[in-house]
């Protein structure tokens, strides 16, 4: 648990330094999320630009929702990481948000007075034509977060992106409000790894097959872990495939700066 707990103290301080922060002032923002952000700057531009389309003032954040630090020290760190964040969206007169990662979702619902929108919502009514189909026939079995539960919007959207993908999607005994964590909830594997594990095994026992779809990149990165072949939704809009790493992360940064 030490071990771990050094690991989160890390990675949010790393999360809110200068390095890592970007915020334009305007009402509405996109905010990808630091394990997003992590997949690189292909994928988070490509989406972005794609939800202006939709939403011509958009402007992009790089800011980590700082859920990790509410899960050390009885989350005592999280309150000048929220104190900071709230700050943030007044100085630059943020009302929306449209997240994509349902950690951060979670997380400012709870703690920011903004409006929070699934940004999947959005996506799931501007698909470019010309993706309809790109994997027509492909079986791929379809984990929901845990965090959508209470947010069963992001599960309608995903089901509705995929089929426009194509997708032949397989359905876990236990998804939407009923679904299962994948051992990441809550820091688990990072604080408890072996109660995670235990998790995980219990939900990868549901798998319909090895091939994994899903909408976290936490959950990703768990089945990849595991010997299965996992994809993010947004690696198969874009036809891609992404390893998360602070490089990825750090130069989508710099990309959101030009």
């Amino acid at each position: 648990m030490v071990k771990g707990k050094i690991s989160i103290k890390t990675h949010q301080l790393l999360s809110f330094s200068s390095l890592f922060i970007e915020l334009s002032p305007g009402e509405n923002v996109f905010w990808p999320g630091c394990a997003i952000l992590s997949m690189g700057e292909e994928i988070v531009m490509k989406t972005y630009e794609l939800l202006k389309t939709q939403i011509p003032d958009l402007k992009l954040s790089t800011m980590c929702c700082g859920k990790p630090s509410l899960h050390i020290d009885g989350g005592k760190p999280y309150e000048k990481r929220k104190q900071f964040l709230n700050k943030a969206f007044e100085k630059n007169g943020v009302k929306k948000i449209y997240t994509l990662c349902p950690n951060c979702q979670n997380t400012l619902v709870e703690n920011s007075n903004c409006e929070i929108i699934s940004a999947w919502t959005v996506l799931d009514e501007i698909i470019p034509k010309n993706k309809y189909n790109i994997y027509k026939g492909r079986k791929l079995s379809l984990h929901d977060p845990c965090p959508i539960r209470g947010y069963l919007e992001n599960a309608v959207s995903a089901r509705n992106i995929l089929n426009k993908l194509g997708v032949d999607i397989l359905e876990f005994p236990n998804n939407r409000d009923r679904t299962i964590c994948c051992g990441k909830k809550d820091m688990i594997m990072t604080l408890y790894p072996e109660k995670g594990q235990r998790l995980f095994e219990i939900r990868a026992k549901q798998a319909p097959s090895k091939e994994i779809v899903t909408y976290c990149s936490s959950c990703v990165d768990t089945f990849r872990k595991n010997s299965f072949e996992a994809y993010h939704i947004l690696e198969l809009l874009w036809e891609t495939k992404a390893n998360g790493s602070w490089k990825n992360r750090y130069n989508s940064v710099r990309k959101s700066k030009r």
